[in-house]
């Protein structure tokens, strides 16, 4: 009596293990799925306004935008311009040093070079 009994009961728990088993599965892929078709359903929506963009370029435009950045006419002079007012006077005289070749030669070479200047963090001592 008593060994049917007890193999009632691991029956029982293997059935109850299996069961458990089942559902834990169930809800693991369950859950997996669900992801995946959102991670896949975003993807479709990024792809779909990629794709209308793609489809909203307008060649002659774009082509248009590109011949005019070939032939900007005055882009140099509007860099020198740039260039001649962004330095200092100091900076102007360095350059000038610098182009020249006057002064003393480790004043110049220093003045010419920045990354020669101070120590560590680029401060001049």
């Amino acid at each position: 009596v008593d060994a049917s009994r007890t193999s009632r009961h691991l029956e029982e728990t293997i059935n109850n293990f299996e069961r458990q088993k089942m559902k834990d599965i169930k809800t693991i892929f369950s859950e997996f799925i669900t992801i995946e078709m959102l991670f896949h359903g975003k993807a479709l929506e990024v792809y779909t306004a990629a794709y209308r963009t793609i489809q909203n370029i307008d060649e002659d435009e774009d082509l248009e935008v590109f011949r005019n950045s070939l032939y900007a006419p005055d882009y140099s002079s509007r860099l020198d311009i740039v260039r001649a007012n962004s330095k200092s006077p100091l900076q102007r005289s360095l350059s000038a040093k610098c182009v020249s070749g006057t002064g003393h030669s480790g004043v110049v070479a220093h003045a010419c070079n920045p990354s020669t200047l101070g120590g560590q963090g680029r401060w001049i001592t």
